[in-house]
């Protein structure tokens, strides 16, 4: 019986990702839905071209993380740095016939010195990582998924990974994906979700929704006052004084 509950949740959680029309949506589904079965705490997607295996490849970004330092924004402004690293990673996907594959205890002598050097600064706070390749055959275009965990073991099952994984890069391929700033600001890190703490999330999308404060403190069991205080951080984060400036702005910056 705790098995069909298992599977029932993961197709919940497929079902959810047909709704989703914008990279805050996304980042919520992932925090609150596909975490629970895929964990991690940042998701790098990269696309482009990959073949010229060199620092000039001219790859794209799009990143969902939970850690403040690591978003889109850092990762454009990093000068490619991020660029060695996924070209490591997709030559690695390539040796593994473009099957998925995971780099355990990131911290260890055991991780070859090549991947150590192009690792950015930033992800040597993290502990593992899996690499899942999806091919456009017609369009001759790759797109890696990234997952990075500060967990030293990335387990997930291949069973989870087949039903989820689809899912998730077909989300990403439907809604518009971050773009840099000209100059970078506090936006940039409510753009990937990262300023706002996945509770604060949580209660921007129920705003959104139109519930009121006693009904999402019903919904996410918790306090009113709790409420109000999550919606006043999340207020002065945003420089903004009302509920609905805080969701207009979300809602402008990420459809």
């Amino acid at each position: 019986m705790m098995q069909n509950k298992h599977w029932e949740k993961i197709f919940s959680v497929i079902q959810r990702s047909y709704a989703i029309e914008n990279h805050l949506e996304f980042f919520s589904w992932l925090q609150n839905g596909v975490n629970e079965f895929l964990p991690h705490d940042v998701l790098i997607a990269c696309w482009g071209d990959f073949e010229k295996k060199s620092v000039k490849s001219k790859l794209n970004y799009d990143v969902a993380s939970n850690l403040s330092d690591i978003n889109t924004q850092t990762v454009f402004d990093s000068n490619n740095g991020y660029d060695a690293c996924m070209l490591h990673l997709h030559q690695r996907w390539l040796a593994n016939n473009r099957c998925w594959f995971v780099i355990n205890n990131l911290d260890r002598h055991e991780v070859e010195n090549e991947f150590q050097i192009v690792l950015p600064n930033k992800l040597e706070q993290l502990n593992s990582l899996m690499v899942y390749g999806v091919s456009d055959v017609r369009g001759s275009n790759v797109c890696l998924y990234v997952f990075f965990s500060q967990e030293k073991i990335f387990d997930v099952p291949d069973s989870v990974m087949g039903l989820i994984m689809p899912h998730i890069d077909n989300v990403l391929r439907k809604i518009q994906h971050l773009k840099p700033l000209k100059t970078p600001t506090e936006s940039a890190i409510i753009l990937d979700g990262a300023g706002l703490s996945v509770r604060e999330l949580e209660i921007i999308h129920w705003i959104k929704s139109g519930k009121t404060n006693q009904e999402i403190a019903t919904i996410l069991d918790i306090s009113q006052n709790t409420v109000k205080s999550h919606l006043k951080r999340v207020f002065q984060k945003m420089n903004v004084t009302r509920r609905a400036q805080a969701v207009a702005i979300l809602m402008n910056k990420l459809n």
